[in-house]
């Protein structure tokens, strides 16, 4: 019988072969040994970044060389130490190769005790039921999978809510996050999302959003919330609530939401009626009947108007608000405005009678009362004659006046001319759907100010035909009239928008130069100059009177066209008196120049009566 010796190396391969040859066993035989027969091939890399947004991308792929078995059942494990003493089983497979996607090796790293977006070193080995290769060991990052979760309060809690301190806290969430520690690696943001019960979350109002795990929400918010949901001021309604949790990484944002809870919600009316009514001896014109009280006006968010008040002692100094005319349950009494934190001017008191109306202790005579519902004031001054208007311009922005657009960079002005009546001349488009729309503000940046079509409606105002519901998310005002220049007024007073066409041959002129600072010589900014009237184009224009050629500029009829410039000679030879301010350049353009004072005019072109005039 042969004998078989395997080799193990060279030094033993000689020493074989000595005693081979001494012995002179013809039946010896040498062959090599199989080294390594069952082994992981190294992977090159063993950072795994697992990326959520290509969850069916290869995770990892582990290869291994078995030259003993060609048809073994293999077993991939991993485990998060390196004994293996708690292997986790990933799957078995037959090929010398084995994958898993990122979408399945992401919830074992989680598993095994990673965190997420961290760093985890999770070791893996492989084994053919007889032997077990040596490990590999990977550095891996893996995403958050786990839901959070609302801790508190308990789902059918009941939110009173109040205007009494809009600003103080009405409810507190609480949440936790499983796959977020004390040890958080990253910065999760959390909202809450409010819907109607049987809505599926598909139209959400939210809260503000924090990063910590707990949010305090104010009367006013929530209310904000309960109204836009469409709850029913004043009674108790149910509203879904649940918790966004969401993190942007330099792959995208990961959301995550938790279960919903249920609230009972009761919302107090924000809605600020028309008109103030005030009712009492103190007001001598109104007295404690319904047959001539005294009408504030509501413009903005302040009721305002002239109004007699007596002091002659005792109740007869006594008076009270009511929201609806002839409805004595509608009073707004001192404490009522006191509860809710208004600053209360001196000249009022708590007259402490049986219905603590408001009691005149100031001298006898006309005032001027301002109810400021935002800022929460009640002030008394000097009676209003002439121009009265409790804002100083109205803001426009939107698409349908293109002057403006939907920005705050260019808005345009509605002033205030007098006893309520903003009136201005205004650019209008009718280029077809959210092209046409606009909306009012009353305060310039706020888009929290915006007062839209069914506003003016509820106030009562009787609004042009040319101006209708735009019927888009916020039912803005459409323009369906004509292009064009137009005054458009608001009359507080009478109630009323209205819009007249304003004729010119052109929209606008343009100005550019170095004597119009605002525009230089250059089409980036050139200054406007609209139609301000039948053949009249007037607005403010800055000039400068720095001398020379810094003083000089041109009008043209066309915006970015040099060759409608119209020059200082043009409108001498049309016959046009001219300002003295203004003289010929005496340049090879033969511009205008500026030899006034440098500063602020209003510029006016009157070409029908053929004059130039600065103010």
């Amino acid at each position: 019988m042969k004998k078989i010796v395997k080799l193990l190396s060279p030094l033993t391969l000689l020493l074989l072969l000595f005693v081979g040859c001494e012995d002179d066993d013809p039946d010896l035989q040498v062959v090599p040994l199989q080294e390594d027969s069952f082994e992981l091939i190294v992977p090159t890399i063993t950072n795994i970044n697992l990326n959520f947004t290509l969850p069916d991308n290869p995770a990892f792929t582990l290869s291994w060389n078995d030259v003993a078995s060609s048809s073994a059942t293999y077993t991939v494990e991993a485990s998060a130490e390196e004994t293996f003493a708690s292997p986790i089983t990933l799957g078995t497979t037959q090929n010398r190769t084995f994958t898993m996607t990122v979408a399945e090796f992401n919830p074992v790293v989680i598993g095994a005790g990673g965190e997420a977006f961290s760093p985890f070193i999770l070791h893996m080995r492989v084994s053919n039921g007889a032997e077990t290769t040596a490990t590999v060991s990977y550095s891996v990052s893996a995403y958050t999978e786990t839901a959070p979760e609302i801790s508190g309060p308990d789902s059918g809690t009941e939110v009173v809510l109040s205007d009494l301190d809009p600003t103080a806290i009405a409810l507190t969430m609480e949440f936790n996050d499983p796959d977020f520690g004390d040890g958080d690696v990253v910065s999760v943001d959390y909202t809450l999302e409010f819907a109607l019960p049987d809505n599926n979350f598909e139209t959400v109002f939210t809260s503000a959003t924090t990063n910590e795990r707990s949010l305090a929400l104010t009367h006013e918010e929530i209310n904000t919330i309960a109204l836009d949901l469409g709850l029913t001021p004043e009674e108790a309604s149910n509203a879904v609530v649940r918790l966004r949790a969401f993190l942007e990484t330099e792959t995208g944002i990961i959301e995550r939401y938790s279960d919903a809870i249920t609230l009972s919600i009761t919302p107090y009316d924000i809605t600020l009626p028309p008109t103030l009514f005030v009712v009492g001896a103190g007001a001598v014109d109104a007295g404690w009947g319904w047959d001539t009280p005294v009408e504030l006006q509501l413009i903005g968010s302040t009721y305002s108007g002239n109004i007699n008040l007596q002091n002659i002692g005792g109740t007869e100094n006594n008076f009270r608000f009511f929201t609806i005319e002839g409805d004595w349950n509608s009073g707004q009494n001192f404490p009522f405005y006191e509860d809710r934190g208004y600053v209360i001017d001196s000249n009022f008191s708590n007259a402490g009678d049986g219905d603590n109306n408001f009691a005149f202790t100031g001298v006898t005579g006309q005032y001027f009362i301002a109810i400021d519902t935002e800022n929460r004031t009640i002030t008394l001054g000097d009676p209003v004659i002439g121009p009265n208007c409790v804002l100083d311009q109205w803001w426009i922005v939107g698409a349908g006046v293109p002057d403006a657009g939907w920005g705050w960079e260019t808005p345009v002005q509605l002033p205030c001319t007098g006893n309520g009546v903003y009136s201005g001349i205004v650019r209008l488009q009718n280029n077809g759907g959210a092209d046409n729309n606009f909306r009012f503000f009353t305060t310039e940046g706020d888009w929290n100010s915006g007062r839209n079509y069914p506003y003016f409606v509820s106030e009562g105002f009787t609004i042009d035909s040319n101006l209708v519901d735009a019927l888009d998310g916020d039912n803005n005002f459409a323009f369906t009239g004509t292009t064009g220049n137009y005054v458009l007024t608001i009359d507080d007073a009478n109630r009323v928008i209205t819009l007249e066409p304003v004729a010119c041959d052109l929209d606008q002129l343009w100005l550019v130069g170095a004597g119009v600072p605002d525009a230089g010589w250059a089409w980036d900014t050139p200054v406007r100059l609209p139609c301000a009237g039948t053949g009249v184009y007037s607005g403010t224009v800055t000039f400068q009177n720095n001398s020379g050629a810094d003083n000089n500029f041109r009008f043209f009829t066309t915006e970015g066209d040099w060759n409608s410039g119209l020059n200082f000679p043009h409108f001498e030879g049309e016959g046009y008196t001219i300002d003295s301010d203004f003289i010929n350049a005496g340049d090879g353009d033969n511009n205008f120049a500026f030899v006034g004072t440098s500063g602020s005019y209003t510029l006016t072109i009157d070409t029908v009566n053929l004059v130039i005039t600065v103010e």
